[in-house]
């Protein structure tokens, strides 16, 4: 009975050998990278950098739009349309130039609360405009006074 307990151990072990892979695992080496592609880490990094700068930009625009609509408001910036004797009159007014009868001069601007002074840079002459509402205003040259209206 003993050799026959161990004749059925014997053919177990041996069942469990037979069932266990035969074949080692591969040893590989790794093939070198060609000098062209980058890594995916570079790739990301690199990303990652563009898309910081795309950020930077944006954020840089939105706080020169903050400041230019808040602390140097000027209420003229735009194009403005008036209906005159003469006929139909455009001018518009730019951060440093004001285009009026085709022709664009450099000016400064003196904002007060409700009225503009516009000084021509080229003549030293100013004009003085006098804000109606947001889309109206208006200037008086030789005793005829004009109106303005923002064109959208």
């Amino acid at each position: 009975m003993l050799q026959n307990e161990l004749a059925k151990k014997k053919s177990r072990a041996n069942t469990m050998r037979s069932t266990r892979s035969k074949t080692t695992a591969k040893k590989t080496t790794p093939k070198p990278k060609s000098g062209g592609s980058k890594s995916p880490k570079h790739r990301s990094l690199l990303l990652n950098l563009l898309a910081s700068c795309v950020v930077l930009f944006f954020v840089g625009f939105g706080i020169k739009y903050a400041i230019d609509h808040t602390i140097n408001y000027n209420p003229l910036l735009g194009k403005w349309r008036a209906q005159t004797v003469l006929g139909i009159m455009e001018i518009e007014f730019d951060r440093a130039s004001m285009s009026s009868f085709g022709t664009k001069n450099p000016v400064t601007y003196d904002v007060s609360e409700n009225k503009v002074i516009v000084m021509d840079d080229t003549i030293k002459v100013g004009s003085t405009y006098k804000i109606v509402d947001e889309n109206t205003i208006s200037s008086e040259a030789g005793g005829f006074k004009t109106v303005y209206k923002r064109v959208k």
